[in-house]
């Protein structure tokens, strides 16, 4: 199959999926009753780009932003996994990936498409075409932050949706008390810590230790508190976790700054940290994540942090898999 025709086919199937009156969802579900399943585990995007277009300038430039180190991890590791293949090789099995980025010059063709489950299920197929190597550069720079953010949103529902079978929906009691009402956490955790306002929970995995502490802090709704809750888990991980070395303990990474930000969640305004933790007067350490979930009608934010110690293995993915878990967080009316 040509790019032309493949263009062609992505612009029919578009048009042959958009009932005016159905949601993108809805239309996704439609087809994918009769797709195979996608291929490739979360941040693994594929690309159907010919060797000269990325051995031209367009490599690099995707390089740059799509394989970009990820912040708030101890070892660079990148945003995807790329893998590229030319046109004439893509196959019946390289169009079941998950997620798939194809570039293509065709003359007098500019369009950009976004298409779900087109040759698989789950999947999200993003077409960039422009009539010359030159536009199609400069297109593809001006369409990466979009691009980026929809293969993320991408990467965040099929792994709600995968890790639902390996995670538990009920919610620890400890965590209840501190009115989390719906998380979906790894069965695998167990509470061994539990009173005055906070908890610790810990899961054991072949290649690490995973903490998720979770407390809650006052509030008046009128500041933000996202500097002083940082103070928080740093006292928190002093006084209830030790390091490997006598008298040594855990502590906030005092070198590398905390990327901070926000989002809205469950309709309240959630602030998100994301950094590194290190042993004091020891060895060791590995990345946090600290959701923190405003509750203006109790006076309140309710915290929720995982902490990864693993020091032999890479820890992008298991980060995603964390995220997930707090982004399905719902606190108690």
């Amino acid at each position: 199959m040509t790019w032309k025709a493949l263009s062609l086919g992505l612009v029919l199937a578009l048009a042959a999926c958009q009932p005016e009156a159905d949601s993108p969802e809805a239309r996704a579900q439609q087809r994918s009753n009769s797709l195979p399943s996608s291929n490739g585990t979360h941040n693994e995007l594929t690309l159907f780009c010919d060797r000269d277009l990325w051995e031209g300038g367009l490599g690099l430039t995707l390089i740059e932003s799509l394989a970009e180190p990820m912040a708030g991890l101890p070892q660079a590791e990148p945003h995807f996994d790329l893998s590229r293949i030319d046109q004439k090789a893509v196959t019946s099995l390289t169009k079941r990936s998950k997620s798939i980025l194809t570039l293509a010059v065709i003359p007098d063709s500019s369009a950009t498409l976004v298409i779900r489950d087109l040759w698989a299920s789950p999947q999200l197929v993003i077409a960039i075409i422009a009539p010359s190597a030159d536009e199609l550069e400069q297109r593809v720079r001006a369409s990466l932050p979009e691009v980026i953010a929809k293969f993320d949103e991408h990467d965040s529902r099929v792994l709600a949706s995968r890790i639902k079978s390996t995670q538990s929906a009920v919610v620890p009691t400890s965590l209840k008390e501190l009115g989390v009402q719906k998380l979906t956490l790894a069965q695998g955790f167990k509470t061994t810590l539990n009173g005055d306002g906070m908890a610790v929970l810990r899961e054991d995995t072949r290649k690490s230790i995973q903490y998720l502490l979770a407390w809650e802090a006052p509030w008046d709704g009128e500041y933000d508190p996202s500097q002083a809750l940082l103070g928080d888990l740093d006292s928190l991980l002093n006084a209830h976790f030790e390091g490997l070395q006598d008298g040594s303990y855990l502590a906030v990474e005092p070198q590398i700054p905390v990327i901070q930000s926000y989002r809205q969640q469950d309709d309240r305004l959630t602030y998100v940290s994301r950094g590194l933790f290190r042993t004091q007067k020891g060895f060791g350490g590995g990345p946090f994540l600290l959701y923190s979930y405003t509750d203006e009608k109790n006076n309140r934010v309710v915290n929720l942090c995982y902490l990864v110690y693993g020091p032999s293995m890479k820890k992008r993915k298991v980060m995603m898999e964390l995220e997930t878990s707090l982004q399905s967080v719902i606190l108690k009316p």
